[in-house]
């Protein structure tokens, strides 16, 4: 329950903070802050920063932690992720216009992922399940982020290894 409160308190801080005039999708210059819940394994949360290096390529960073339970008739096995990274698009929404689609609020990308991964896993039953492990994580995605106003827009990505729904805000 504390979890709903605290992002909703922070949607509604959005919808306060963001101007209420025309949008742009994306351009050179920008920045992007952005938080949202995914899966991939298990349910979890994401922060992520992009900066636009030119009007079809950003680059940023992004984090993410995610958990997954199990249980069983003797015990309960948890699974625990952490990653840290860097993540690079290419961003086509300029070109919808010319199949007749505004670009103004919409901004379709398409990027790949890399970083670091850390996995904690841990069995009530016996410590000799329990453990650690980390790794290279790489991955891919596919996204767009829709501007209800011109500093706030929701987002949704599919790929590998999260998937996500959130916020973002222009910066």
């Amino acid at each position: 329950m504390k979890k709903l409160l605290s992002i909703s308190f922070v949607i509604i801080a959005c919808f306060f903070y963001s101007e209420n005039t025309n949008a742009q999708s994306f351009e050179k210059g920008q920045k992007n802050f952005s938080v949202g819940v995914g899966a991939g394994y298990g349910l979890g949360v994401n922060v992520g920063v992009d900066y636009a290096i030119s009007d079809l390529l950003s680059i940023g960073a992004i984090g993410a932690f995610s958990s997954r339970s199990y249980g069983y008739v003797l015990s309960n096995y948890r699974v625990t992720y952490l990653s840290v990274g860097g993540r690079a698009a290419v961003h086509f929404g300029k070109y919808l216009k010319e199949i007749g689609i505004n670009e103004d609020k919409l901004d379709p990308y398409i990027g790949a992922v890399g970083g670091f991964r850390t996995v904690k896993y841990n069995d009530t039953y016996s410590s000799y399940y329990s453990g650690a492990a980390a790794g290279i994580m790489l991955g891919g995605y596919v996204g767009a982020r829709y501007y209800i106003k011109e500093k706030l827009a929701v987002y949704a990505e599919g790929g590998v290894p999260y998937s996500s729904l959130g916020i973002s805000l222009k910066f």
